[in-house]
């Protein structure tokens, strides 16, 4: 391969055109073999070289479908990997562009989380239990998910959150056993249900 003309449109990415085929982007630091200083016109490389330059054309290729859809909304890496996957894009390229995302700071599960955990609340009173297994089962892991979860719980009242729970319970639930059970569904302790159960004055 030859490069015919290379033009830097971002740091650290180029657009390269060879004397042969299509142009194609890549970012500098998924090169393997090569680096900045062995990109310029004229430049010749070999078949192993040039392998290296569309594998890393392969990777922003896919840090470029991943920023799309970040920039429609926080995604958890997990989320993210299963997006990119499913688009057929080769898995060592995924983990490597989602790599650098998380180094520069555009994916975080630990921001993911924390705007799950916010929308989340608006339309469901759960407890802490339950919010915990539901980031799990998206992927998050369990230190962002700690970490959002505390900063959550920092600023909401879990125990105001089961006292809502349990109002709702009570307008569908006469059975006291079948209010408790669904307030444990909803990730609430015993010692948080007794004390909502306790300050109902109708019982």
């Amino acid at each position: 391969m030859v490069i015919r003309q290379i033009q830097q449109t971002f740091t650290g990415v180029y657009e390269i055109t060879p004397s042969v085929g299509s142009a194609f982007f890549l970012r500098s630091c998924y090169l393997s073999l090569l680096s900045e200083e062995n990109l310029f016109a004229g430049a010749e490389f070999s078949d192993e070289e040039a392998s290296d330059l569309l594998n890393a054309a392969v990777v922003y290729g896919a840090e470029f479908a991943a920023m799309t859809y970040l920039a429609r909304a926080e995604h958890c890496r997990a989320g993210l990997e299963r997006k990119l996957l499913k688009k057929g894009i080769e898995k060592t390229a995924v983990e490597k562009a989602l790599d650098y995302l998380e180094q520069c700071g555009n994916l975080s599960d630990e921001r993911f989380a924390g705007a799950w955990l916010r929308s989340r609340s608006i339309d469901h009173a759960e407890g802490r239990i339950r919010l915990v297994a539901e980031l799990a089962s998206r992927g998050v892991d369990r230190s962002s998910s700690k970490k959002a979860l505390d900063e959550f719980f920092s600023e909401k009242d879990e125990l105001e959150i089961c006292r809502r729970a349990y109002k709702k319970c009570r307008l569908f639930k006469k059975d006291l056993d079948k209010i408790k059970a669904s307030l444990i569904q909803k990730g609430f302790t015993l010692k948080q249900i007794g004390i909502v159960i306790s300050e109902d004055s109708y019982l």
